[in-house]
Order: structure tokens, then sequence, then C-alpha cells
């Protein structure tokens, strides 16, 4: 009832319904941690802080709001949602999870401050954008850079597979100079990447593309479908060194939405770090627009 937000007088339904989805998906709420005033007549829950494993290696956050019937000032109320906070990250699993992260809207600064004092790093503001491809022009055909070819995955990634290796390679190689939360490279593993990248939507090769330069793989444009939705997730797009400033991302993206738009999907989504310029751009010139952002704070599990 804490973490989950809803009037008040709901909150109780809320949670209960809460819980029975979360039974019948067999996620764990071993994670699940609160600090508890036990100084009036009864019990209170103060601050709470719920840690849910997800692919790739990760866990995320849910951090309880202020509470409007709470007597704590900000500062102690802060620190006890950062003791909750690191409780769960504290009690995960290392070999389970390699990174803990937590994705408040930027005016819940409730939760940005106990992640700052919990020792999260900020790794960017990220833009949710959407495309409206039944409503947008189809566009110009970007012509594509000389020597390039493009061809959709293969194989279904399982380690040690031939695009499997291709497609690491291109991930590593794009996050050299990137301006696109620069701050994560290093945090992990990239086979975990290539897993979290998996588990977003219905993970289809045929919708994951791969760009060759003379054999050697140099960008990847990754789209899953949301079937419950009718709509689309541009999970990644990146160039490797050798396939940036020739205008292969935009071709990339052309080709991506054309067979979106083939398939009758009615929306594209993707988020980008609002420091990432290039991208950006490119995303105002084929029409997304934005519908929301997070602030995205990570912490590894060390």
């Amino acid at each position: 009832m804490r973490i989950l937000p809803a009037p008040p007088h709901e909150r109780e339904t809320t949670a209960k319904r809460f819980l029975a989805g979360i039974r019948a998906s067999g996620i764990r709420l071993n994670n699940l941690f609160g600090v508890i005033d036990q100084t009036g007549e009864k019990p209170r829950v103060r601050e709470a802080c719920l840690a849910i494993e997800g692919p790739g290696r990760t866990a995320m956050l849910f951090v309880s709001h202020p509470d409007p019937n709470g007597e704590d000032d900000d500062s102690h109320a802060v620190q006890a949602r950062a003791s909750c906070i690191s409780a769960a990250t504290a009690h995960l699993d290392k070999q389970r999870v390699a990174i803990s992260q937590a994705l408040p809207e930027p005016h819940e600064t409730w939760v940005i401050e106990a992640c700052k004092t919990a020792g999260f790093t900020h790794v960017g503001e990220l833009a949710y954008m959407e495309l409206a491809i039944k409503q947008s022009p189809v566009m110009r055909k970007p012509e594509m850079p000389e020597g390039i070819h493009v061809r959709p995955l293969q194989d279904n990634l399982e380690p040690g597979s031939p695009d499997h290796d291709r497609l690491k390679r291109v991930l590593d190689s794009s996050y050299l100079d990137t301006s696109d939360c620069p701050e994560l490279c290093g945090l992990r593993n990239t086979e975990d990447v290539i897993e979290s990248h998996k588990a977003t939507g219905s993970f289809d090769p045929a919708h994951w593309l791969l760009a060759f330069k003379d054999h050697k793989p140099v960008g990847c444009v990754l789209v899953s479908i949301v079937p419950e939705t009718g709509s689309a997730e541009l999970v990644y797009i990146g160039l490797a060194v050798e396939g940036r400033g020739m205008g292969l991302g935009k071709s990339l993206l052309h080709r991506a939405v054309e067979e979106l738009r083939a398939k009758r999907i009615g929306k594209l989504v993707c988020a980008v770090d609002r420091r990432n310029a290039p991208a950006l751009a490119m995303y105002d010139t084929f029409g997304f627009t934005e519908f929301s952002a997070r602030d995205a704070w990570v912490k590894p599990n060390m």
C-alpha cells in the first residue's frame, strides 16, 4: 500500500490486485524491505522498497511515495527510504543480479534524493518517444551508404552463435564515445545487455537487423513487437565507430519503420538520453514525439 500510487480509499484494493498478479506471474517478493515505526498503538510502515529481479541480471526498484498522513520531516523520510533501498539491494543475490536500477519520473524528487543517498549513480534523463506509424507519411527512402549490406539475424542469439558474436561486437563498439547514458559503460556485461534486449516485447530475429561493411558488422537496429498493444519498441539502435558519419543510422531506422508499416503495426516507441542530440534530431526527422520522461539511476550489485 505504501509503494503503489493510488488514492487513499483505493490503496488496499490496488495492493491486493498487485499481489495477486505478482503471485500468478511467479515473481518473487523476497526483496521487500520497510522501515517500521512501532512507537504508536500499532506498527506503521513509514517507508518501503521492493526490488524485482528482471532479465539480464537486473533488478528494478519501486520506492514508497510520501505518506500524506506521515509526520516525518523530509530529511528523516529521505534517510528512511535510502535505508530501504540499501537493504533491498544488499539482499539481492549477486549471481542473479549484477545491477539495480530505478526509473523515477523527474518530479519524483523523493525517490531521486533517496537514490542519491543510497549511493546510486545518475546515468541520464530519458525521453520516451513514440511514432504513430499509421498517421506518419512514408518518408523518402534514404540512400544506403556505399558498401553497406543489411540483413536480419539468422539465429536466436544463443551464446557463441555466429550472429550473437557479431551483435556483441557491434554493441561493444557502439558504446565508444556514446552520448546515450555513457555512465553505464563498463557497468554491465554485454551478454547481460543482450538478454535484457531479448526480453523486451516479443523477440523475433526477423526484426533485428545487422549492417555490414566489407563483411564486418558495423551497425544494428533492434525492434521487438509488443502483441498486447499492437505496437513495437525500438529496443536499441547503434553504430560501431566504422559505421558512423555516413547516414547509416537513418537508413536502418527507415527500414525498420517501413517493415513495421507493412505489418500494420500502429506505433513505435523508444527511450533516448536527452543528451544524445544526434539521436533526438534523427527521431524528430521521422516525426517522433515525446510522451513521458524518466530519471535513470543505477548501482552495481557488488
